[in-house]
């Protein structure tokens, strides 16, 4: 019997099992490739505030990082690309690429850039899913981070 895959991630909210994109991105692959995926959702972990969720625990590891445990479960024979043609991998990689490239930026932005947004739905959203007193100090730690990082800040610059 296999081990049991425990994935510690933030909730979900509007629709989504989880508002964090690179937990998404995890649970859709372990999804397409049959991974028995146990989801933990995290509200009171100074984890979340830099960048380690999505967490994925077994009995002998605990990986983090999207691309980290997508390899680690391809080394466990869960393989969503398994039965691709060279051409269907390399149009998959291709797709990833893309969105990585144009769709998260406008995610980004949407919730931690635009103000309005920010301060009517995001920063009242993750405050609502975070125990007193951490509620007052991750969303705004977890903006500036964002807002700090590469992607962040080219896009304060485009406005």
């Amino acid at each position: 019997m296999a081990a049991p895959l425990e994935l510690s991630c933030w909730g979900g909210g509007w629709g989504l099992p989880s508002v964090h994109s690179e937990s998404l991105v995890v649970m859709a692959y372990a999804k397409f490739c049959g991974a028995p995926l146990k989801v933990n959702v995290i509200d009171n972990t100074w984890r979340g505030s830099r960048g380690d969720v999505p967490i994925l625990t077994t009995e002998d590891n605990m990986v983090s990082q999207p691309a980290k445990i997508l390899n680690f479960l391809r080394k466990q024979k869960y393989n969503a690309d398994y039965e691709l043609s060279a051409k269907q991998g390399a149009d998959t990689l291709a797709y990833i690429a893309l969105l990585e490239e144009k769709l998260l930026p406008a995610v980004l932005h949407t919730f931690w850039v635009e103000s309005d947004n920010y301060f009517t739905v995001t920063k009242p959203w993750f405050a609502s899913q975070i125990p007193f007193p951490l509620s007052l100090i991750l969303p705004g730690r977890m903006s500036h981070e964002i807002l700090s990082s590469p992607v962040g800040t080219h896009m304060l610059r485009k406005q």
